[in-house]
């Protein structure tokens, strides 16, 4: 019984082997006849977004070195490098004993200047008018009598001796006269200088107060510190940086752009820009264009403006950078279609009468996403082969996909 199976099975692989060599013939056979299936798209002008791709730095826009305008010991520095700081945030302190103690000394000096001034006021405007006008009256009534007494020596009624008396009481009242007046200059000159006194010890009051606001150090703008150059317990110079702080919501990308395509770049140009690691584009536009070229490297330095709220750009990190430079009308074709041969770029193109296919040698231009851009080869309205096309020969009989039945 097994032996009867066994001479079945071998009898039957023989014809099995028949039927399959006879099937695959058969459909060989039919794919001759019928030709390869292919898909074919239509030769076109269409319109693209023209883009240039570059990488470069990322800057920030505006870096700082914290100083302080004074000399002193620091007595403290509130932040470490990376801290995020707001505008108007305290960065470092320094130790305000003595510029305190300067206060209240020039306050001092102030209410000094100021009770002088009031006393040179007051002598001014109240006690030297005074004595002005009674040296005045005095000296009326002294001409007065010696008037009156003139006359009378005039007609011998009394003596010249009592004549020469009143006059010489004439002659002092004037003289005090004048001395009242001569004090009233002396008086305005008093209190010209009493105001400039106050005003200087008001100046010197406000600048040890200012001197004292000075000793904290705040940032100018909401940004990162950079860097941290001292600590506390230091003495610090004025002038000499204690931080270094940058703005980081909004950075610059630098780029270089060759001679051949800066023409291209306008000021306001949209650009998409990506940074390995992060998992997003951030979107940017064109701000500086340089206007001579770099001597080594002979590009133009471009700058691209991108907002940046959650500072993931970092300076330093290198950035690639799809700027939109116009809006263009070029033969696009896809880029699977062309193939490369010896001869140089080959499409085929699908002869609808014969339904056969030509190859055809082509000249490319620039590589728009997944489809290239024809310079000359092709002509508008004929087909090319997207699909199949890489077992294809010059006069092959084809059948288009969506004819082949299933």
């Amino acid at each position: 019984m097994i032996q009867r199976m066994r001479k079945s099975i071998w009898v039957a692989v023989p014809v099995l082997c028949a039927l399959l060599l006879t099937s695959c013939n058969s459909g060989k056979e039919q794919e001759q006849e019928d030709g390869r299936s292919v898909s074919v798209a239509t030769v076109g002008e269409t319109a693209y977004t023209d883009t240039l791709n570059l990488s470069g730095n990322v800057v920030l826009i505006e870096t700082a070195n914290l100083s302080f305008k004074l000399d002193g010991k620091l007595k403290d520095v509130y932040v470490r490098e990376g801290d995020s700081v707001e505008m108007g945030e305290k960065v470092a302190e320094l130790s305000m004993d003595d510029y305190s103690l300067q206060v209240r000394a020039a306050q001092a000096q102030v209410r000094a200047a100021d009770a002088q001034y009031s006393t040179a006021k007051l002598q001014a405007n109240t006690d030297v008018p005074s004595k002005i006008a009674q040296a005045k009256a005095q000296l009326e009534l002294t001409q007065k009598t010696y008037d009156r007494v003139k006359s009378l020596c005039d007609a011998q009624v009394v003596s010249q001796s009592d004549l020469d008396e009143i006059a010489a009481k004439l002659t002092a009242d004037f003289e005090i006269y004048q001395q009242a007046l001569e004090g009233k200059n002396m008086a305005t000159a008093q209190l010209e200088a009493a105001a400039a006194q106050k005003d200087q010890a008001t100046v010197a009051a406000d600048k040890a107060v200012k001197d004292l606001k000075d000793t904290t150090l705040n940032s100018p703008m909401r940004g990162v510190i950079l860097k941290k150059l001292m600590n506390g317990g230091e003495t610090a110079a004025a002038g000499y940086p204690v931080v270094v702080i940058g703005r980081t919501d909004e950075v610059y990308i630098e780029i270089g752009v060759p001679d051949e395509r800066i023409n291209e770049m306008k000021q306001g140009q949209t650009a998409e820009v990506s940074v390995y690691g992060i998992k997003r584009t951030f979107q940017g536009s064109v701000s500086e264009i340089g206007a001579l070229a770099d001597s080594n490297t002979r590009t133009f330095t471009v700058k691209i403006n991108v907002k940046n709220p959650d500072g993931l750009l970092k300076p330093g990190m290198i950035a690639n950078v799809t700027i939109h430079t116009g809006s263009q009308r070029a033969v696009l074709i896809p880029l699977d279609s062309v193939l490369q041969r010896a001869d140089g770029s080959v499409v085929f193109v699908y002869d609808s009468v014969n339904k056969t296919v030509k190859r055809k040698v082509i000249t490319t231009g620039e590589i728009c996403g997944s489809s290239i851009e024809i310079l000359s080869g092709l002509e508008f309205g004929e087909q090319i082969v997207t699909e199949g096309q890489f077992l294809l020969y010059d006069g092959d009989v084809v059948q288009l996909a969506e004819e082949v039945k299933p």
